[in-house]
């Protein structure tokens, strides 16, 4: 049993990063095609791109444990008695191996969202003990300017009393507008999603793929408050508030109105006709391709199984002799 599941888990682990890396070798040329869609939907595509390698790398190993598909989905080989068969190996150090791996990326992955997870709530926690509530927001007694919001499942908008001393009020109900998108969308969590799943890139990478999806979570939430107030308001508002936290003495990185992509976001909201949606052929097509492919890998995922397990069980021998 160990020899199966050990094997196995070895397969997805590396199909896993053999998925991935290929998907960031060729997402410099999604990416266009990514920011042509409309930010709301190309957030979504985005961050169901980056868990794709994880998910169809998991579903195709478990379709390897259904021997019926041999004569279906895998061609029929002989390995002795020509029966039905999972890719196994029949070294214990791979088998426990490819457990043990599996088992530490599992609770790594598991440990790096929960503490993600905690220390959200942490820090929600002491800034709520730091403001005080408003129709809309939490206002923190603060000269410096900032807003953000914080939070999970239920988020809060915390604006300082510096940013309203510097604001307008039409200033900042574009910015409240903002703000509770990111509430209604739950970006927080979408965003701890997108930096779990590339988890297994290099960090340059990592920060490359979770700034595109920053970069269209914020958009999409411009493209709220631009329903509402206009387009032209709403760039206005990103230019005035970039040059009030530009004031600031302390740097805010990472903040929706800290001027960071300020050129990017207002470009997308004065060409937002050119943003489009895919249309529901267009997703259908996709999720059928993506099942297509998964059904496709599985012989030579099996075979390729087969043959690298003997190699390196040849090896394994030769090195003991």
């Amino acid at each position: 049993m160990i020899n199966t599941i050990g094997t196995l888990c070895l397969i997805w682990l590396v199909l896993w990063l053999l998925l991935t890396l290929i998907l960031r070798v060729f997402y410099p040329l999604l990416r266009p095609a990514l920011f042509r869609l409309h930010p709301a939907q190309g957030s979504q595509v985005l961050l169901l791109l980056w868990s794709a390698p994880l998910v169809l790398s998991l579903i195709t190993t478990l379709l390897l444990l259904l021997p019926a598909l041999d004569g279906f989905l895998i061609g029929p080989h002989c390995h002795g008695d020509c029966a039905p068969h999972v890719p196994t190996t029949s070294a214990g150090v791979l088998a426990w191996g490819g457990f043990g791996l599996a088992v530490l990326v599992v609770v790594g992955l598991t440990v790096h969202f929960a503490n993600g997870l905690w220390r959200g709530v942490r820090m929600r926690r002491q800034f709520d003990a730091l403001s005080s509530r408003r129709s809309g927001y939490r206002l923190l007694n603060a000269s410096e300017p900032v807003v953000f919001t914080l939070g999970w499942w239920r988020p809060r908008v915390y604006v300082s009393q510096g940013l309203l001393a510097d604001c307008s009020k039409s200033e900042l109900a574009v910015i409240l507008t903002h703000e509770q998108a990111h509430r209604q969308r739950r970006d927080n969590l979408r965003l701890l999603l997108g930096h779990i799943f590339n988890l297994v890139l290099p960090r340059a990478w990592r920060r490359a793929a979770v700034h595109d999806l920053h970069l269209l979570c914020e958009q999409s939430c411009d493209f709220v408050a631009a329903k509402r107030y206009g387009a032209v308001a709403v760039a206005e508002t990103l230019v005035q508030v970039g040059r009030v936290l530009r004031r600031s003495a302390t740097p805010r990185q990472g903040l929706p109105f800290d001027g960071s992509d300020l050129q990017l976001r207002v470009h997308a909201l004065l060409g937002a006709d050119s943003r489009h949606w895919l249309g529901g052929w267009q997703l259908v097509s996709l999720a059928v391709a993506a099942c297509l492919a998964v059904l496709l890998a599985v012989e030579p995922l099996h075979h390729g199984a087969e043959w690298i397990i003997d190699l390196l069980e040849h090896s394994m021998v030769m090195t003991h002799r």
